[in-house]
């Protein structure tokens, strides 16, 4: 599906109910966007784990970043014994 849209004098474009609605995403969710190749690309942010890069289970905040619930674990683990692993 594609469409032609305009960027406004604030840069931003808006993006068609259609289109959100295929998606699943609504006003407020965070996205993502880069540069590849000349194109700029925008999805749905997943957060990842900021030790592992997994998005599965990353859904603990350690210091305001996301971490998966594996790692939470084992930083748990190292900070209850006090040394590294």
């Amino acid at each position: 599906m594609n469409n032609y849209k305009k960027i406004s004098s604030h840069g931003a474009i808006g993006i068609p109910v259609a289109m959100r609605r295929e998606i699943g995403i609504e006003k407020g969710d965070p996205m993502e966007l880069s540069l590849e190749g000349g194109a700029i690309t925008i999805r749905p942010y997943t957060p990842r784990c900021i030790f592992c890069g997994t998005t599965e289970q990353a859904d603990y905040k350690l210091i305001g970043r996301t971490v998966c619930r594996e790692c939470s674990r084992m930083v748990a683990e190292l900070t209850k014994g006090g040394g590294e692993e």
